[in-house]
C-alpha cells in the first residue's frame, strides 16, 4: 500500500485583535511562547509539506518553528482573513503533490497529538474532510483530501473554510482541547489549569 502524502499548514498570520496590543503568540504559556506549543506537539512526523503561515519571516516564534521542521510562508494578504492563509496552505500542499491537508491554528495548543492522528486516520480518501467540533460549531484543526485544494485556494476574507467545515466527518474530542487563546484571560485559564499535552 502506498504511504499517502501528507501536508500540514499552523495557521498564525491572525491580527490578535481580542488580546490587546500584544501578539498573542508570543505570549507565555507553560514556560514557552503560545505560538509554538503546536509545531512542537506535530513535530517529528513525516510530512511531504510543513509550513508555518505567518505574516512575517521575523516572528519570535520564527526559530522554535524551523527547528521543528517547518518552512515559514510569509502570507502577505494577512490583514483580509484567515481565508487567505487557508488558499496558501492549500496552494502549497498542491505544489508538494500532497494526498490529504492538515491545517492546525497556532492559538490552539491544548490539542494533542493524538487527536491530530485520528483526524489524519479519518480523511482516509481524496474526497474526505475530517473536523472538530465543539457542539455544532465545526471548526480546525481538520484535515482535507486533495480534491478539495482546489476550492481551499480560492478562499479570502475571514470566512476561512466554513462551507467545506460543514461537509466534514466530526472526529469526537473533549471541548477543553479545542480552546483557542483570543483573549489573555483564556491564556490566564490555561496557564493555572490544565497543563499543555505538548
Amino acid at each position: 500500500m502506498i504511504e499517502a502524502r501528507l501536508g500540514v499548514a499552523i495557521l498564525a498570520a491572525g491580527q490578535s485583535r481580542r488580546f490587546g496590543e500584544t501578539d498573542k503568540l508570543t505570549a507565555r504559556l507553560h514556560d514557552r511562547m503560545l505560538g509554538e506549543h503546536v509545531a512542537r506537539t506535530l513535530r517529528g512526523r513525516d510530512f511531504s509539506m510543513a509550513a508555518v503561515i505567518c505574516a512575517s519571516d521575523a516572528h519570535p516564534c520564527a526559530a522554535v518553528w524551523r527547528e521543528c521542521d517547518f518552512d515559514i510562508a510569509v502570507n502577505p494578504d494577512a490583514e483580509q482573513g484567515m481565508g487567505t492563509s487557508v488558499a496558501m496552505a492549500a496552494g502549497l500542499a498542491m505544489e508538494a503533490s500532497c494526498d490529504k491537508l492538515l491545517v492546525a491554528l497556532a492559538d490552539m495548543p491544548m490539542v494533542p497529538e493524538g487527536f491530530y492522528s485520528a483526524l489524519i486516520l479519518t480523511a482516509d480518501s481524496p474526497a474526505s474532510i475530517a473536523i472538530s467540533a465543539i457542539g455544532d460549531t465545526r471548526m480546525p484543526p481538520a484535515v482535507f483530501g486533495s480534491d478539495h485544494f482546489p476550492a481551499l485556494t480560492q478562499l479570502h476574507g475571514d470566512k476561512g473554510a466554513r462551507d467545506l467545515l460543514a461537509q466534514g466527518e466530526i472526529c469526537p474530542c473533549p471541548p477543553e482541547w479545542l480552546i483557542d487563546v483570543d483573549t489573555p484571560e483564556t491564556l490566564a485559564a490555561l496557564e493555572t489549569g490544565v497543563r499543555s499535552p505538548s
